[in-house]
């Protein structure tokens, strides 16, 4: 049986005829061979692209390139744009390549985004650029793009929203500094420079996404009392002593204490700072 790795799988979108040239597979010069100009990945990770340069200096390449012809001549990537790079970095003249003909922007796009899904080589950002150029420059609807991806339409919905975000937060999220789950907080909050600001301070004290929402959280009344100086002072001292994050919520008798540790290791730090030379 076929392993189908996104629902319909990339079998669904490469058949095996009438579109592939009688012989399947072909020695193209690499001159000839362009990227896909609606190639979604934009990033390339160096140390990675060397290691594949490495690997096909010492074997050669193993796995074949998806091509279709140029208007002008010549062939378009359709999928194995790192390999294509690396075989040029490595000095070859010719790779292997499978030739698909007329292949429409629609199914080069959708190949080359599935390759990458399959490998797990885009930023959210770039699956979602993806998916909006497919919506957008190709007429084809969230259902239509879940179909052709193997993927819920609720998931292109949630990645197209993060399109929304100001290109400062989307710069964070394709370095990997801030994940979708981050980033589709950050979606929510109104207003431009609060989710730049938002994003920013999330970077800066290593939130989870967890800490990230409930610091988006409206608070209750009582909540939104600040704290009086005696009160602040208290906390700043604790938490000096402690090196945790502390908040002291006095009552009209008695209150609470909360020591927030951001690891299991400050955790257990704590427990043991307070329960020194008990029994």
């Amino acid at each position: 049986m076929k392993r189908s790795a996104l629902g319909k799988g990339i079998a669904a979108l490469i058949p095996e005829a009438p579109h592939l040239r009688s012989g399947a597979g072909a020695e193209l010069p690499v001159a000839e061979i362009e990227p896909n100009p609606l190639q979604p990945r934009r990033q390339f990770d160096k140390s990675a692209l060397a290691e594949l340069v490495a690997s096909i200096k010492a074997h050669g390449l193993l796995q074949p390139v998806v091509v279709s012809r140029a208007p002008g001549g010549g062939y378009h990537l359709i999928a194995g744009e790192r390999r294509w790079r690396a075989a040029k970095l490595a000095g070859l003249e010719r790779i292997p390549a499978l030739l698909r003909e007329e292949s429409g922007d629609a199914d080069r796009l959708a190949l080359a985004l599935i390759e990458n899904l399959q490998r797990e080589d885009l930023t959210p950002i770039e699956e979602a650029r993806a998916y909006h150029h497919l919506r957008t420059e190709l007429g084809l609807s969230q259902e239509e793009i879940a179909g052709r991806v193997g993927k819920e339409r609720s998931t292109i919905a949630n990645a197209l929203r993060l399109l929304q975000l100001p290109l400062e937060v989307q710069e964070l999220v394709d370095a990997g500094t801030l994940s979708a789950g981050h980033a589709r907080a950050v979606v929510g909050v109104q207003g431009r420079e609060r989710q730049i600001e938002t994003a920013t301070r999330c970077v800066k004290r290593g939130w989870s996404v967890r800490e990230l929402e409930r610091s988006l959280q409206k608070p209750s009344k009582r909540e939104r009392t600040e704290p009086d100086p005696e009160t602040r002072a208290a906390e700043d001292r604790l938490a000096l002593a402690l090196g945790v994050k502390v908040e002291i919520k006095r009552r009209r008798r008695g209150g609470e204490v909360r020591l927030m540790c951001q690891s299991e290791e400050d955790l257990i730090r704590v427990f043991r700072m307070l329960t020194r030379g008990s029994r």
